[in-house]
């Protein structure tokens, strides 16, 4: 499903039928009117994170806040047809951030550069993802060693964002909430599911993993294996705007400004937080100051730090390189930068998979007045987890398997920016028949021993920062991935799922012939090895005394008053699963921590 034109022409006059998405919001946010106004706090950024907190935040309605974001309303159809989120990236509400060339990966991809997608839209990543509900594993908040931010101390957070159908997800009182009343996002299993997931589930479980009813009620996830559960009500996309924003926008004391880019943080020379400096996008050559008693960044991984470096707070040498002031030395700003990196294992089908073939008439009709049938599929319809070394229960698995019923074609394979000879000679001649589909299996790295950086590449606040992940720099992560796609090859050549499915890896490794199995797979992963989106740390939150510390448990940056970043950026080692929900449950947590004065 990655055809925008398609997707757009054809959704477009269903959707515009069902005032609920054309019409979401009552007044144009891009008018909002900021001048004579000291806010109480000023959030940067209305994605997984910054949607909760403005919500969260103006609960109290004798605080003014101020969400800013340098996107738009989420009005385009295809942000709520599950299957039409491939058709959110390279678009108005994307970034559209590419990395830096990789040395070590990226081989098959033009300039060997990887794309970046991040929601430029209210609701940000949340409106443009791929839905995946997922905690991670429990040991992953532990492991951070920062008591504030245990398994424990995050579980009623995790359980405080939820509405989990009690359709589909069993009723657990320790784990889970089934009360509609008080949850925000929703959650459920896909009921049309593709018949091909649970061959995937039969042939893992004869490879040792166990299917679990409910993973997000797992004392751990290692060797899970599980239809996936997914952000979605009624078969539209539930994002965080539609969670938090919907709702808390009817409060007087609540403004929300779109289009408007934020450029840096105004700090006094007490190191006193007094605001910020924005750019409107009907004005760009045009700086404006908001003022405000505390910010809060909730911008992304790579928008939190690029604004904090922008306001001079980060490493001195590269400040003094762009001649910014320095307010803070803080080496930590930018660094840190850990990704779930997946290799991309395409298999053909004689089962029917998600495809453009899908947009008819009826089924987009299905889909916009019952929400139901195909085009309510997350594309991402199964998972599974493991580890490669080992069988210790308590230990975090480092592999999780994405499997999508989904047949690729050249545009989706643009989304990766894959050259166009990928999909012309490996992929697209294996594909004749009108029935003939594929099936993606994506063994996904979950704790890289690389990691990489975020730097400016000029003082101007529009342009792009250097991002460089140095994806496959450390061998460890190779060797992972290798065993990975070994695992990935036996599952696919046990009954049943290996009479439906062939694999492609010889004629999309050019038929390269190598000395042995290990050798086949390292030239494959370095070719086909690109992000599945969750990007973290790159603003590490951890002790005062560690010097990469960026905020502080309390999420307060270190060295300056008022204050914070509060995203997946402040993740200091990336979790074991999708980061939207460990990010929408720790702005949850943060927002109680800032309503208690910590």
């Amino acid at each position: 499903m990655s055809n925008t034109n398609i997707a757009e022409q054809a959704a477009a006059p269903v959707i515009s039928e069902n005032p609920s998405v054309v019409q979401r919001w009552e007044r144009d946010f891009s008018q909002t009117k900021t001048d004579g106004i000291v806010y109480d706090y000023i959030v940067v950024g209305s994605g997984s994170a910054g949607a909760v907190l403005a919500n969260r935040l103006s609960e109290n309605n004798n605080k003014q806040v101020l969400l800013i974001e340098a996107g738009g309303a989420d009005t385009n159809d295809i942000i709520h047809m599950p299957a039409a989120c491939g058709n959110c990236q390279r678009g108005d509400i994307d970034w559209q951030y590419k990395t830096t060339p990789q040395v070590h990966s990226h081989f098959n991809c033009i300039n060997q550069q990887g794309n970046w997608p991040r929601g430029k839209v209210l609701g940000g990543c949340s409106s443009i993802n791929y839905m995946q509900y997922v905690r991670g594993d429990p040991h992953d908040y532990d492991s951070w060693e920062l008591p504030e931010w245990s398994f424990k101390k995050m579980l009623p957070y995790f359980k405080k964002l939820e509405r989990a159908d009690i359709n589909s997800i069993p009723e657990n009182d320790k784990f889970r909430n089934h009360d509609e009343n008080k949850g925000m996002m929703d959650v459920t299993l896909l009921e049309d599911s593709n018949e091909i997931n649970q061959l995937f589930i039969e042939s893992c479980e004869k490879n040792g993993f166990h299917q679990t009813k409910d993973y997000n009620a797992e004392e751990s996830l290692n060797g899970c294996v599980t239809l996936s559960q997914v952000s979605t009500k009624h078969g539209k996309r539930w994002s965080t705007a539609s969670g938090y924003l919907l709702s808390a926008i009817k409060r007087d004391n609540l403004h929300v400004l779109i289009n408007a880019h934020t450029c840096r943080v105004l700090v006094d020379e007490q190191k006193q937080t007094k605001g910020v400096v924005i750019k409107r996008a009907s004005s760009l050559d045009k700086e404006e100051v908001i003022q405000g008693k505390e910010v809060i960044l909730s911008a992304g991984t790579v928008g939190s730090p690029q604004i904090l470096l922008l306001s001079g707070i980060g490493p001195r040498d590269e400040l003094e390189k762009l001649e910014i002031p320095v307010i803070v030395d803080l080496p930590g700003v930018g660094k840190n930068l850990q990704d779930h990196i997946m290799t991309v294992l395409i298999y053909t089908t004689n089962i029917s998979t998600l495809s453009t073939r899908d947009l008819t008439a009826e089924n987009l009709q299905r889909w916009a007045v019952e929400g139901k049938g195909r085009l309510t599929s997350c594309v991402v319809e199964a998972e599974a987890w493991h580890q490669i070394d080992g069988t210790d229960k308590n230990q975090v698995p480092d592999i999780q398997v994405h499997f999508c019923p989904l047949t690729v074609d050249a545009n989706l394979l643009q989304n990766f920016n894959f050259k166009p000879e990928v999909y012309e000679q490996y992929i697209g001649p294996h594909l004749c028949g009108e029935h003939q589909s594929t099936m993606a299996y994506l063994p996904t790295l979950l704790h890289s021993k690389s990691k990489g950086e975020i730097t400016l590449a000029s003082r101007d606040p529009l342009a792009h920062p250097n991002i460089n992940p140095k994806y496959l720099e450390d061998k460890e992560d190779v060797r992972k991935l290798i065993e990975a796609c070994k695992l990935a090859k036996k599952v696919c050549q046990t009954e049943p799922l290996k009479n439906v499915v062939r694999s492609l890896a010889k004629e999309m490794n050019g038929n390269e012939t190598t000395e042995n199995e290990d050798q086949f797979w390292e030239s494959y992963i370095r070719k086909y090895t690109i992000t599945v989106y969750h990007p973290v740390g790159t603003c590490k939150m951890g002790k005062d005394d560690d010097e990469m510390t960026v905020v502080t448990s309390d999420t307060k940056v270190k060295g300056v008053k008022g204050l914070r970043v509060i995203d997946a950026s402040i993740i200091p080692i990336n979790v074991s699963g999708n980061t939207n929900i460990p990010t929408i449950a720790i702005a949850e947590r943060a927002a109680d921590l800032i309503k208690n004065n910590h």
